[in-house]
């Protein structure tokens, strides 16, 4: 009788294709990808509601800048920008449903701002450092000052 029972379990988790043993692995990947021979230089398995960084400096103002990412379904958001003080092609009060706070010398300016993918060339003197948990990547580890890359989000189909 118990053998029966552990059969019909097993049939009904394989008929219903639910994961008994092991979590499902997520099927999204950030990706650096350089441009435009389109090589993934770099890629991370990530989960639907992580987050990412990139680390620079301003290339005029010469101040440090934070951005923080975050990955869903929809592709990439950027949800916040930290810096000490305002420099060309950084988010501001005009962003639409942008939010800024002042703090000291530091400016946070949250916002929800989508995008699937974005083109980002590599600043030679900017150092720019991706990452994502424990990683930390220098861009000019996988790519030249100068280089275009694409950030990206892709979705991959399931391995059986």
């Amino acid at each position: 009788m118990l053998l029966r029972i552990i059969y019909i379990l097993l049939l009904l988790t394989h008929l219903l294709n639910i994961p008994v043993f092991a979590a499902e692995k997520s099927d999204l990947y950030l990706q650096v990808v350089g441009q435009p021979e389109d090589r993934i230089l770099l890629e991370f398995q990530v989960e639907a509601g992580d987050l990412f960084y990139i680390d620079y400096v301003h290339s005029s103002e010469h101040t440090p800048i934070h951005d923080i990412f975050r990955m869903d379904e929809g592709g990439i958001v950027l949800i916040e920008e930290d810096f000490d003080w305002y420099g060309s092609g950084l988010e501001s009060l005009s962003n639409a449903g942008a939010r800024v706070s002042l703090s000291g010398n530091k400016t946070r300016v949250f916002l929800h701002r989508k995008c699937p993918r974005f083109l980002l060339r590599v600043g030679r003197v900017a150092g720019h450092v991706i990452t994502y948990k424990d990683n930390r990547i220098p861009l000019l580890s996988i790519a030249r000052g100068g280089d275009s890359v694409w950030i990206r989000l892709v979705k991959k189909g399931r391995e059986e």
